[in-house]
């Protein structure tokens, strides 16, 4: 694997873990996500463990679009992380060794 692509990847897993914490944090600050939540009559809520949070059909659609993101980041930062993993040990073994005199 090239030092490019070895980069691209460590960038890529940081991306995903920053929009898991992005995702986070909103969802802390808004009152939760709008999967756990509900849109009726026009009205919209984000809902944390059960309590739910009265909010703007715009925050509760982009609010569904960050879970959504989610689902595919998540399982990408994984899947990365282990073939950086695989990365990182190999380079390991090749790295060459000092002799001592």
């Amino acid at each position: 694997m090239s030092d490019f692509q070895y980069r691209s990847l460590k960038l890529t897993c940081f991306l995903c873990i920053l929009n898991f914490l992005a995702f986070v944090g909103v969802a802390i600050a808004l009152g939760g996500d709008a999967v756990s939540g509900k849109a009726v009559g026009g009205h919209y809520y984000l809902a944390n463990k059960g309590k739910l949070t009265e909010v703007s059909a715009a925050v509760f659609t982009y609010s569904r679009w960050h879970v959504v993101s989610i689902f595919f980041t998540h399982p990408l930062a994984m899947m990365i992380g282990y073939r950086l993993k695989k990365e990182n040990a190999r380079r390991k073994k090749a790295w060459p060794v000092a002799v001592s005199s």
